[in-house]
């Protein structure tokens, strides 16, 4: 098990509750700007601090909970609320020694949404940034700070080879591979896996040569791959960088269960399209072209009507709909985000009865069908 990516820390409270203030306290900085005016703090303001004897975590300073300066202030209790999809540990900042209404019905929100809460009274002017800090270290929840190997429970052994099929088209970033990709090389040499990298079209001359023990592709090379495979090493997995992903910090089988939902799709159905990051939109875009053209494709429906959700924006409130607004929820790997966000998407999704997948499994099922290995 390796450390996932670096555990968040929300700082929460009312306006004025010193946020700001223990945020640069803790980190030594002049991190966020701490003034007496309500409504300093917009926009959630990241600091990476590395805490000894423990590693990095980015603490998020947020606005005050009950801030009602007109539309602009609950415009940013809103963005506060975003944060409750990343952090893994809550710091309640109180005024006082007990909590207030207000305060007490946000701890309430806070473990609604099954973060564990750290509470801080009196401005928590009475402890030290030590003991702050060892406070924070010790209610961290280690499935935070941990998330599965890379590549599953597949026998995979130093000296095994892995083939990595990865196009170079219009979608891929110049000089660069992607990051799932750069992240399952790493995994691989970890493991001291022997890392081969290929083209699509190259992937027939290097199979007899390298025989690999697992081929992991691109997802919209899958078919192609896929195809190849099945001639030459039929007996060896092919996945994609994405189902991998799904299995390490989504959830399989929420996303198996929610794949079925692709079969009872009919003209009108709206699929909301998460995307974990933001990017340049091209032609050749996986999930805003892609995705919808062999979704209309399968289902043999041009009538199918998408909803897309990029980084850390919000579902739309729609979600919640009673009648089932959306008949279906696909969520990239999220390579850039930690498991906590990717859980919380989830999550958010079947508490409004919404099925949820994700890119690489679905893609699997429209391009492949359900013959494939594994």
């Amino acid at each position: 098990m390796g450390r996932d990516r670096t555990p968040h820390v929300g700082i929460y409270g009312v306006t004025n509750a010193g946020k700001s203030s223990l945020l640069n306290r803790l980190t030594g900085q002049q991190a966020a700007i701490v003034s007496p005016l309500a409504g300093t703090t917009a926009d959630p303001v990241r600091r990476t601090f590395e805490i000894a004897g423990y590693g990095p975590v980015v603490f998020i300073d947020t606005a005050g909970i009950d801030d009602e300066a007109g539309e602009l202030g609950r415009q940013r209790v809103r963005k506060t609320r975003q944060t409750l999809t990343e952090v893994d540990l809550a710091v309640v900042l109180l005024r006082e020694s007990e909590p207030s209404v207000m305060e007490r019905r946000w701890i309430e929100t806070v473990r609604a949404n099954d973060i564990p809460t750290l509470i801080l009274p009196n401005r928590a002017e009475l402890l030290s940034s030590d003991e702050i800090l060892k406070r924070i270290r010790e209610n961290i929840p280690e499935l935070s700070q941990k998330v599965p190997p890379f590549f599953g429970e597949r026998p995979i052994a130093a000296g095994d080879t892995i083939l990595f099929v990865c196009p170079i088209d219009g979608a891929a970033p110049a000089g660069r591979l992607i990051l799932p990709q750069v992240q399952a090389l790493r995994a691989a040499l970890d493991l001291g896996a022997i890392a081969v990298a290929v083209q699509p079209g190259q992937l027939a001359a290097a199979l007899p040569v390298h025989k690999p023990r697992l081929i992991v592709t691109d997802s919209q090379a899958f078919r192609e791959v896929t195809a190849v495979a099945r001639e030459l090493c039929p007996a060896t997995e092919v996945t994609s960088f994405s189902v991998l992903l799904a299995e390490q910090k989504g959830d399989a089988e929420v996303y198996a269960e929610g794949l079925r939902a692709v079969d009872t799709l009919k003209p009108g159905d709206r699929i909301l399209i998460v995307e974990n990051c933001s990017h340049q939109i091209t032609c050749e875009d996986i999930g805003r072209t892609k995705i919808p053209q062999w979704l209309r494709e399968y289902t043999g429906t041009e009538d199918l009507r998408f909803t897309f959700v990029s980084g850390r924006d919000p579902f739309p409130a729609e979600l919640g709909s009673p009648g089932g607004y959306f008949a279906l929820a696909v969520q990239c790997g999220g390579c850039v985000s930690t498991r906590r966000q990717i859980q919380a998407r989830i999550h958010a999704c079947r508490k409004n009865g919404v099925p949820i997948t994700n890119y690489g499994m679905l893609i699997r099922k429209l391009r492949v069908g359900r013959s494939i290995h594994r």
